[in-house]
């Protein structure tokens, strides 16, 4: 297992900022998950499971912050092959782009709309990343995960809750890596599942900063009228910047490092742009990325 101690938390996200932590562990199979359990409690309480880091706002103050990144990442495999539908195994840590790349090339229909978002696979499930009226968590049958205090557990699709934005197990486990996820898909031909693949991606790329520095939208949408980006371009802060971040021109709910944006500015922006959402349209908007 790969240990880092004193990682750049600016590498580890897509935001590319923050300062640094204690130490990061990239368990690869099981024997480094138990191998971790064992020394689990000297650790302390700071410890964030985490993928490839495209939806957290790292800070400065992170010295005493453990991170476990689940590294086995080999190709998905299909597990039922039917006519109507079938079922695919993934590992938590493969790049969500790479399965969406894989299932074009395959032939199997699903998860066209969330090309040209970021992280692993594993992430995508752990907040139900979504796009276009898709949700990832919709076509999850099944996963493993795992919990230092209870080993490696097996849930299948009744095992867990999710919303917008939102998973939990339907287990008493307050944090847990995804290690693995099965996926309900539709055969489709590798042609037609391409070019709806590259639509939307280009979709993305038109609306939206996908090649730049970002973590995402910064606001989730609230439940009912105009979504966040709107309220957000209403209120003034497409393209509005702080020091060395701002507000994408391309879509105002994503926040974009310029190349030498700070933590502190960041979040001195969101706090500004939330307060001005609410002070205009009395609607409070609820934060998207993670801030740790």
């Amino acid at each position: 297992m790969k240990i880092v101690h004193e990682p750049d938390l600016a590498g580890l996200s897509t935001l590319k900022m923050g300062g640094r932590a204690a130490a990061a562990f990239y368990p690869e199979q099981k024997t480094d998950l138990e191998d971790l359990a064992r020394s689990w409690n000297r650790w302390g309480d700071r410890i964030l499971f985490m993928g490839r880091g495209s939806n957290i706002l790292f800070t400065e103050d992170n010295r005493d912050l453990v991170l476990v990144r689940w590294q086995e990442a080999r190709d998905p495999f299909i597990l039922e092959r039917g006519e109507q539908k079938s079922v695919i195994r993934v590992d938590g840590g493969c790049p969500l782009p790479r399965l969406v790349g894989w299932c074009a090339k395959t032939g199997l229909s699903g998860l066209e709309a969330l090309a040209g978002i970021p992280g692993s696979v594993g992430g995508a499930v752990a907040m139900n990343a979504g796009s276009h009226q898709v949700e990832i968590c919709r076509l999850v049958t099944g996963l493993k995960i795992w919990t230092p205090e209870n080993g490696i557990l097996t849930l299948s699709e009744g095992d867990f809750s999710h919303g917008y934005r939102y998973f939990s197990p339907d287990t008493e486990v307050d944090e847990f890596l995804i290690m693995s996820v099965e996926i309900r898909l539709f055969p489709d031909s590798p042609a037609r599942v391409f070019e709806r693949t590259k639509n939307y991606y280009l979709q993305k790329k038109k609306n939206q900063p996908v090649l730049a520095a970002t973590a995402g939208c910064v606001f989730k949408n609230p439940d009912r009228g105009a979504p966040a980006g709107k309220l957000l371009d209403l209120a003034g802060y497409r393209g509005r910047r702080k020091g060395g971040v701002c507000f994408s021109e391309k879509h105002a709910n994503f926040l974009v490092n310029m190349g030498r944006g700070t933590c502190v500015q960041a979040l001195e922006l969101i706090q500004e742009a939330g307060n001005n959402v609410q002070r205009i349209f009395g609607i409070s908007l609820d934060m998207e990325i993670l801030v740790v």
